[in-house]
């Protein structure tokens, strides 16, 4: 389930009132007193204080304004400004979902999913994650698409939670764009479809999702859903180690091992920056190795780049030139030493 905590409001909090303390004190207007909670959060105005936003968040809330119950839930939840209290802050999401404030609802449905202050109850969760979903809410949309999935707290029914996720998708939510692909990967509830797949795994990849981008990669290098490229391959397997996924080194590793330079140079980075494992010089110049000594540009140039400050292998400017010079020759420009 996706946990989604958001500093989102229905009310416009652009709009910010500052106020004298001497004033504020004396204010009994639960719009007033929600006003100066924000501006305490933000510093708007007055010295930024979690705990006095605290305060007048609770004074609001305890006349029933909706949205400053559910920013002391989120408080309470998280232990900002006040002590961490999960129980407190579930009284105080229902109080200000069943007014209707959306962020309340879905953060609700979530304190039933991990039983957080309540027990944990999946049809409750699911109840309040619908009340969300039907507002728009995307996190919502998303989480109720789980749950129709999964049968958690409903009825097992792939064609609602295929609805769901299109829902949550169709609003850029990259997990509901990686999850739908996976499901026509599948053929979870619909036909098999590796090309609607690839659609739903690029969009989700091209908002940096990590596992979507690996997917891109598996699907480039299997030829399914898009023509078989093994160079695209490398690419989103790179983009998914730099996202920080361990199994795209992995991919990488593997078609490096068979040969193939632009996954020699692309694990080299992986290496060098430490993305999806350790952080390994010497590594990294053993794969650039590999692929420069089989005439691949990028490579010439990083190792070039390794061997002239001394990187994961001894210090030899002569050797460096001599890679840098056969990168030239394939119009590869040097490194810069210094912004241009």
């Amino acid at each position: 389930m996706e946990r989604k905590l958001t500093l989102r409001s229905g009310v416009a909090l652009a709009i910010l009132w500052s106020f004298s303390l001497s004033s504020a004190q004396t204010v009994e207007d639960p719009q007033t007193q929600y006003n100066q909670g924000t501006a305490y959060w933000y510093g708007n105005g007055v010295p930024q204080n979690y705990g006095e936003a605290a305060n007048w968040y609770r004074k609001a809330a305890e006349q029933g304004y909706a949205e400053a119950q559910y920013r002391l839930g989120q408080m309470l939840e998280i232990g900002q400004g006040v002590k961490e209290d999960d129980a407190e802050a579930a009284k105080w999401y229902r109080k200000a979902a069943e007014q209707g404030v959306v962020l309340a609802q879905h953060n609700l449905g979530t304190m039933y999913v991990f039983g957080k202050g309540v027990e944990s109850d999946a049809v409750e969760a699911a109840k309040w994650f619908r009340k969300a979903a039907e507002q728009g809410y995307d996190a919502s949309q998303y989480n109720l698409g789980v749950a129709y999935r999964d049968g958690q707290g409903v009825t097992q029914n792939f064609h609602e939670a295929l609805a769901w996720f299109r829902k949550a998708a169709d609003q850029d939510y990259a997990q509901a764009q990686f999850t739908l692909g996976l499901m026509y990967a599948d053929g979870q509830g619909i036909p098999r479809d590796f090309s609607e797949a690839a659609t739903w795994f690029r969009k989700s990849a091209d908002q940096t999702y990590a596992p979507a981008e690996f997917n891109m990669g598996a699907m480039y290098e299997a030829g399914m859903g898009v023509p078989r490229d093994l160079a695209q391959a490398v690419e989103w397997y790179r983009k998914a180690a730099e996202s920080g996924m361990s199994e795209a080194q992995d991919a990488l590793r593997k078609l490096a091992v068979m040969g193939y330079p632009p996954a020699q140079q692309a694990l080299g980075m992986t290496y060098e920056h430490g993305w999806g494992g350790a952080k390994t010089d010497s590594e990294a110049v053993r794969w650039y190795r590999k692929a420069a000594e089989q005439g691949y540009p990028a490579a010439e140039q990083d190792l070039g780049r390794m061997l002239a400050a001394g990187r994961g292998t001894p210090k030899n400017e002569t050797e460096a030139k001599e890679w840098f010079r056969r990168a030239a020759e394939k119009r590869v420009p040097p490194p810069q030493t210094k912004p241009q």
